[in-house]
């Protein structure tokens, strides 16, 4: 029963079994007798519980730490005071203005990205508004258009229909990619900027991502517009229980309902920043046409193995 939760094929465990010595047919009627017994999915919810529970139990493995407090400032501390109180330190943190402190910031115009860029072809996810978790489901959403249709979209709709995410790859597979060379980042904290190390977002007035949370730090910059974010700590186990992957089930209002201390919101401005650690589950909003860039490539070392919402079969802690 344990190496069918895993995820093993029916045929896997008959070979198995059969190589041991067992006659397949007996072990053919076991397996009939699991698939229509009352006491499997039971094992399965309870050995699922079990295997939530220990990872939730090794977050302190990959987080160190569970701030309560939304810190803000107007300048970034330096790298070993950031590193030591908000890397290590798993704690949130607002830099207002902090684009406009790079060495070199972007300089980012939706004109002159439409000028430049207007033909060439972006993927983006459309039709968000037709399921009820678009994320989760991306793959289905893909669609090609022209940058510059797009940009006529983002700057006039306002709804959660399109929306050029990471996922997109806009940087790493299009032209828009040139943008990388035109910006450069405090380099105690970041190396040169590269493709991947950075993600570009553009939406329209009123796109929403809902609850989850990223495989990575991430210095989340407002360069065009602004949004606004709600952040729930990796210790609202009532998220995690509830996860599909790094997407949550609930919203930062169910937690605020249950635990109002919880659940903590900032409001994003052009060249203002966000430092969301590994593991915080965080829900956004877009109060206008809206550009914004994640930095995810920093001089530290930023890959985490936590995804308390992965399925059964992806867990290690299954015995």
């Amino acid at each position: 029963m344990l190496n069918l939760a895993r995820g093993m094929e029916r045929r896997e465990i008959v070979a198995t079994l059969a190589g041991a010595g067992l006659p397949v047919a007996v072990v053919s009627r076991a397996l009939d007798e699991l698939d229509h017994s009352q006491i499997t999915p039971a094992y399965v919810r309870a050995l699922d519980e079990r295997a939530r529970a220990r990872e939730t139990c090794r977050l302190p493995e990959f987080v160190r730490g569970d701030a309560r407090a939304l810190v803000e400032v107007s300048r970034c501390p330096p790298a070993d005071v950031f590193h030591r109180q908000h890397w290590i330190g798993n704690a949130p943190l607002v830099v207002r203005g902090f684009v406009e402190q790079w060495p070199r910031p972007p300089r980012f115009r939706f004109e002159d990205l439409r000028r430049r860029f207007a033909d060439v072809e972006i993927e983006v996810a459309r039709g968000r508004t037709k399921h009820a978790r678009p994320d989760l489901e991306f793959t289905e959403l893909r669609a090609k258009m022209p940058f510059g249709d797009y940009l006529d979209l983002v700057t006039t709709a306002v709804d959660d229909d399109a929306y050029l995410v990471a996922r997109n790859r806009a940087f790493e597979d299009t032209a828009i990619g040139q943008l990388l060379e035109e910006i450069e980042l405090p380099s105690d904290l970041f190396p040169p900027p590269r493709r991947g190390a950075i993600s570009f977002w553009l939406g329209p007035e009123g796109t929403h991502t809902k609850l989850h949370h990223d495989a990575t730090n991430n210095f989340f910059c407002q360069i065009l517009g602004k949004k606004r974010v709600a952040l729930v700590p990796p210790s609202a186990t009532m998220v995690a229980d509830a996860a599909t992957g790094f997407y949550a089930s609930h919203t930062s209002d169910d937690v605020r309902r249950v635990h109002p201390e919880l659940v903590h919101e900032v409001e994003l401005a052009p060249g203002d920043a966000l430092f969301l650690p590994v593991g915080w589950w965080h829900e956004v909003w877009s109060l206008s046409p809206s550009l914004s860039l994640a930095v995810v490539g920093f001089r530290w070392p930023n890959s985490y193995d936590y995804r308390p919402g992965r399925p059964l079969h992806q867990r290690e802690s299954l015995g």
